[in-house]
């Protein structure tokens, strides 16, 4: 990872365990991640964190994951930030129509952590 400031994630995921795993790897990786357990609690901590990626799962209570990105690319502040999906299933059904340049596709679960790796290096250090 480069050095200066520690490149900011925000990781949304309801599966609690899978997601405090992944938050304490991507510290060992040298990023700052905060993790919210829905969509809903993804908006409302933008209004205080800045992230440089999102990484969502799809399928979350309140507000899933493709409906906080349609909802991230409607706020300026938020609208180019990069965003990953992390999903339980793999469906190119549902990222129809989202694809743009922020979006940066989908790994599915489980996953492989030196994939992670080399999709975030590709989204962040590109």
């Amino acid at each position: 990872m480069e050095t200066g400031r520690k490149r900011k994630i925000l990781l949304v995921d309801d599966e609690v365990g899978f997601a405090e795993i992944l938050r304490e790897l991507l510290i060992m990786e040298g990023y700052e991640v905060v993790l919210v357990y829905d969509g809903q609690e993804a908006l409302d901590k933008l209004n205080e964190y800045v992230p440089d990626l999102i990484i969502s799962d799809i399928l979350m209570p309140r507000i899933g994951g493709i409906e906080l990105y349609q909802k991230v690319r409607q706020l300026p502040e938020f609208s180019h930030t990069p965003f990953l999906f992390i999903s339980g299933f793999e469906d190119e059904k549902i990222l129809r129509g989202l694809h743009d340049k922020e979006l940066f596709g989908i790994l599915t679960k489980p996953i492989d952590m030196d994939q992670v790796n080399k999709m975030i290096n590709k989204i962040l250090h590109d």
